[in-house]
């Protein structure tokens, strides 16, 4: 059988975010990975915004956007390894999984998308980048990454792994600039239901034979 062996390199991951239009691209935001479900790679369990601009990444990712044609939202997903320098991992033409975060720093994606698709020349009121960058937490995916950490690494690949002890303490701090996924005081049923979901499916999901 064909196989495709690739170099394995340690880094951070990191989001590229915006909306593709006729215009260019729209909003441009990023963000990195803080901590992730599973330690040998998932997604993110804890994510923080980066406020710093990227002119030359945003361009190069402005060129591979249009050559795909590509209309609309999208994620570049890319990995930062040791010595700063960025590795393509995959293009995602859709809504992404830390959009708690781009909304609560009021990148407001899915209200962009709509309004341009009703009217292409809609202007994009995009926020001023100042302040604290927010870290926005998901508690199901949160307890989840203890656990993993716990059980300890699987692979001879993974040379670094989390200290369960730090990994604690680094959980506990709860500091104004985080959030919480799927959070809204006026109806707490969905932040609690979200995390029983989280935990069931990865706690007892069924196992098949291979």
């Amino acid at each position: 059988m064909p196989m495709l062996l690739q170099e394995f390199i340690p880094g951070t991951g990191e989001g590229f975010f915006g909306l593709a239009t006729s215009r260019g691209v729209l909003g441009w935001s990023r963000h990195r990975r803080v901590r992730m479900m599973n330690p040998h790679g998932s997604g993110a369990s804890a994510c923080a915004a980066i406020l710093e601009q990227d002119k030359d990444s945003e361009a190069a990712g402005g060129r591979f956007v249009k050559l795909g044609g590509w209309s609309g939202l999208f994620m570049i997903e890319l990995l930062r390894d040791r010595a700063g320098k960025l590795w393509f991992m995959e293009f995602n033409g859709r809504t992404w999984g830390s959009m708690a975060l781009a909304r609560r720093s009021g990148l407001e994606y899915p209200a962009w998308a709509a309004q341009h698709a009703l009217n292409p020349e809609t202007v994009i009121s995009i926020p001023p980048r100042s302040g604290e960058a927010l870290v926005c937490r998901h508690l199901g995916r949160e307890l989840m990454h203890l656990v993993f950490v716990l059980k300890g690494s699987k692979s001879k690949a993974v040379t670094e792994w989390p200290s369960f002890w730090i990994t604690l303490h680094e959980m506990l701090k709860l500091k104004r600039n985080h959030r919480w996924y799927n959070w809204f005081p006026g109806d707490r049923r969905v932040f609690f239901s979200d995390v029983a979901s989280t935990l069931k499916s990865q706690l007892f999901r069924s196992r098949t034979p291979h």
